[in-house]
């Protein structure tokens, strides 16, 4: 059987075999002159391979024989750092010769493999019925261990899909909610926007014919304040008054009505200042929702206020009544008629 030390010494020829640089002795870079090209890479996979063999089960072996195999694996751990270290001209011409070199120290590892193999058939008990058993059972287990790693393995990843693909159509939903919401709130916001234009222009128009009526009132009123008329009796006086009375109340009459509806169009420009403040705010307040019920319901909310439209004041609950003094021009016709000539 093999010593330890002739173990110690082919484990120090594994070590330097793993030393050696396998992007150095391979060479894809080369091309075609490379090893990597002839398929030498399996090749030297298979030699490391047999090394860590060799190690796992010579203590089991003869002498000679595992003496021969570390032997050969010397020479092939020379014949690799040689090619290895080799210029590229150099690397390229021994191509050839160093192939034929490891082919020939492969061939010489065949004669001692077979002890090798013996001693691994029976330090793993294939040689015993039981023993090829309990390797049976073993490689079950194993696979069945395997099997269910995997199986684990590929329920996490389903799971992880799914939570991903759910979040990924969530996150789409709300972008094609918001998209939406920003369309309409954007729409919103320019028609509310065209009403103000048009709002500011009648606050403009009634402002300016209050303006006008209360000074055409105010004026006619100086004016009849100072025009005095004189008569051949007092009823000429009745008769003026009542002109002028009735004058001053046409006035105020048009002047009443254009204030209010000034007020009712103020009324109907603030509340569109209001409904474009709502629509600016919409997004915002949908967003902050949580849930899509929460969201659902603020933005009905919202919707209504915008929607609803409420009081103008343009029309009032009862009809709109324009005072008009007891004394009309009828009255003043049958108090002249019935005056009597002097």
């Amino acid at each position: 059987m093999a010593t330890q030390n002739e173990i110690g010494s082919m484990r120090q020829v594994e070590e330097n075999l793993k030393s050696i640089n396998k992007e150095r002795l391979l060479r894809p870079s080369l091309g075609e002159e490379s090893l990597e090209q002839a398929g030498f890479g399996k090749t030297y996979d298979a030699v490391m391979s047999k090394a860590a063999f060799v190690l796992q089960y010579g203590a089991d072996v003869d002498s000679a024989a595992f003496n021969n195999a570390r032997n050969a694996f010397e020479t092939l751990r020379q014949s690799f750092d040689q090619q290895s270290k080799s210029a590229n001209a150099q690397y390229v011409a021994n191509r050839a010769n160093f192939t034929n070199q490891v082919n020939g120290q492969i061939e010489v590892l065949k004669q001692p493999w077979p002890s090798f193999v013996s001693a691994a058939l029976e330090a793993r008990g294939f040689l015993q019925d039981e023993g090829i058993r309990l390797e049976y059972q073993n490689t079950v287990k194993q696979m069945k261990g395997d099997a269910e790693e995997v199986l684990q393995h590929v329920r996490e990843e389903s799971k992880k899909t799914l939570e991903e693909a759910k979040q990924l159509a969530d996150e789409i939903e709300k972008r094609a909610r918001r998209t939406a919401a920003h369309i309409s709130v954007q729409q919103a916001q320019e028609q509310f926007r065209d009403a103000q234009k048009g709002f500011d222009k009648q606050v403009t128009l009634w402002a300016v014919l209050v303006v006008s009526s209360l000074a055409i009132f105010f004026a006619a009123a100086a004016y009849f304040v100072r025009i005095h008329f004189t008569g051949p009796g007092n009823w000429y006086l009745v008769y003026y008054t009542a002109i002028r009375i009735t004058i001053l109340t046409a006035i105020g009459a048009i002047a009443t009505f254009c204030l209010r509806v000034l007020r009712a169009q103020l009324h109907m420009s603030e509340r569109n200042r209001h409904r474009q403040r709502v629509a600016n705010s919409m997004a915002a307040f949908v967003e902050a929702a949580v849930t899509p019920e929460q969201r659902d319901l603020i933005l009905g909310q919202m919707v209504n206020a915008v929607v609803d439209f409420g009081a103008s004041g343009l029309l009032a609950k009862e009809e709109d009544t324009v005072y008009a003094p007891k004394m009309t021009i009828d009255t003043i016709t049958r108090t002249i008629a019935q005056h009597p000539e002097k």
